[in-house]
């Protein structure tokens, strides 16, 4: 019946309005669109709630896992009281705290991970994988757990984040604001002085680092006259201040890590089982230099990432990013204290843990020649080896000024890790055009030393409000 009086009406109404389908036509392809835009945010929501609920059942395992350490770490106190294992209990129970915050966060609709979690996450890790030189099993489920943890957290930001912006920008070009040219009066002149005493001083803490820099221009030098990348004078623009930052921050380093590891170190290390450490450290020393290079990177990739993250270690990191030509002089043009901060985030957890001293220098002459090589002005190709080691291409684009690439490639020696941690970026042919941040950098070493103590960051207002990293001053 109401076919038969429907289509009587519809005649009338298309007589009497003419353009009435073009109406229901108009009308239609709108449903149509608004659903399939609909459709389409649903199967955009499908991987974040997947990867939302593996989250939950990751932390839910963590802490049952860190409840069933603490208790064996309460257990062994009672067994052996005065070995350091109520100190362990309670650092265990808030560790307990911090991830089932994180998990309250995430149920709540915080889709990054924050500073606090990311050390947490990275201690459990690096524990997990000492514990790993005696027990397999117990080890290797705390590794699996910390992994998956982290790879999850990773891979929600980035899809949380590609959702946002949408496909991704192009490469841009940016104008480079230049560093103003130093001006030579009475201060000027004093503060040469200055810096020729603080050079003298650090070569009288080490002497022996001269030869280190001959043996280093031989290397690099005609290396990258041969494969430049970008070809430039061997002199280039700002050479004498990163000479100085060679001569004087490789005895800061040592300094500054000396004193990290006896008052940090110490207290790190009285929070760790006297039982724990004398097993690691009684292990052959092929476990312990395996397992130990595990843990320092670890450790440095949270260091170096918390220094991009948390606004008050970027202050100082961003004297390392300012630099806009790359070489292997470059790798040495760094703040001291945010230095020392990085090496120590990778070696106080080796000395925490009890692990001997020849696991520790082995990872620092390997980190040192590294640092250097991936800083380096070369094209070179590396072929499927690439996506296991870090490579000049890899750490350049950790320095480059294209938005695609903020905030990645934090490790120093293998971008898996970037790649299991969700911040991989390495396009396969391309180098990145420029480098450095909009904050221009005062010129001289002693200047480039105060300037974290005497300007602010600028503000991203892109920035996730959850990660909040300091890498604000990149360019928008």
């Amino acid at each position: 019946m109401y076919c038969f009086t429907y289509r009587p009406f519809a005649s009338s109404l298309q007589r009497r309005l003419p353009l009435l389908p073009l109406v229901f036509a108009a009308f239609r392809k709108l449903a149509l669109s608004r659903f399939s835009a609909t459709a389409g945010m649903l199967n955009d929501m499908q991987p974040t709630r997947r990867i939302v609920a593996a989250l939950v059942v990751l932390h839910a395992g963590e802490i049952i896992a860190v409840l069933a350490a603490t208790a064996a770490t309460a257990a062994l106190g009672r067994a052996h009281p005065g070995h350091g294992s109520g100190a362990a209990t309670l650092v265990l129970l808030a560790a307990t705290l911090v991830v089932g915050w994180q998990g309250c966060r995430l149920l709540a609709g915080r889709r990054f991970l924050t500073a606090a979690g990311l050390a947490v996450q990275s201690a459990i890790l690096m524990t997990a994988i000492a514990i790993a030189t005696q027990s397999l099993v117990a080890g290797g489920i705390g590794i699996v757990l910390a992994c998956s943890t982290l790879a999850a957290w990773g891979r929600l930001a980035k899809t949380t984040r590609t959702a946002a912006s949408g496909a991704a920008p192009g490469p841009q070009t940016v104008e480079v604001a230049t560093p103003p040219t130093a001006q030579l009066g009475i201060g000027g002149v004093l503060i040469a002085v200055l810096t020729a005493v603080v050079v003298l001083a650090a070569l009288s803490v080490r002497s022996g680092i001269v030869f280190g820099l001959a043996v280093l221009a031989v290397i690099f030098i005609p290396l990258e006259r041969l494969c430049a990348l970008h070809p430039r004078r061997v002199l280039r623009p700002g050479w004498r201040t990163d000479l100085v930052h060679y001569l004087v921050n490789g005895a800061a380093l040592k300094v500054g890590l000396f004193a990290s590891v006896v008052v940090i170190g110490g207290v790190l290390r009285s929070f760790v089982p006297e039982p724990l450490r004398v097993a690691v450290g009684a292990s052959p020393g092929w476990v312990q230099i395996a397992a130990g290079f595990a843990i320092a990177m670890v450790g440095g990739y949270a260091g170096h990432r918390a220094a991009h993250e948390v606004p008050l270690l970027w202050r100082f990191h961003r004297v390392h990013h300012s630099v806009r030509e790359m070489d292997w002089l470059a790798a040495n043009h760094l703040h001291p204290l945010d230095e020392t901060f990085g090496r120590s985030a990778a070696v106080l957890p080796l000395y925490a843990l009890g692990f001997g001293r020849v696991s520790l220098g082995a990872f620092i002459v390997l980190l040192t020649v590294q640092a250097i090589f991936i800083h380096a002005n070369v094209r070179m190709r590396f072929g499927p080896l690439r996506w296991l080691i870090a490579t000049p291409q890899f750490h350049h684009w950790h320095h480059a000024r294209e938005p695609q690439a903020y905030n990645t490639n934090f490790a120093g020696e293998f971008p898996f890790i970037d790649a299991l941690f969700g911040t991989l970026y390495l396009p396969p042919d391309r180098w990145p055009a420029q480098y450095g941040i909009d904050d221009v950098e005062p010129a001289g070493y002693l200047r480039q030393i105060a300037w974290p103590l005497r300007t602010q960051c600028a503000a991203n207002p892109a920035t996730p409000g959850d990660l909040q990293p300091a890498m604000s001053t990149l360019p928008r």
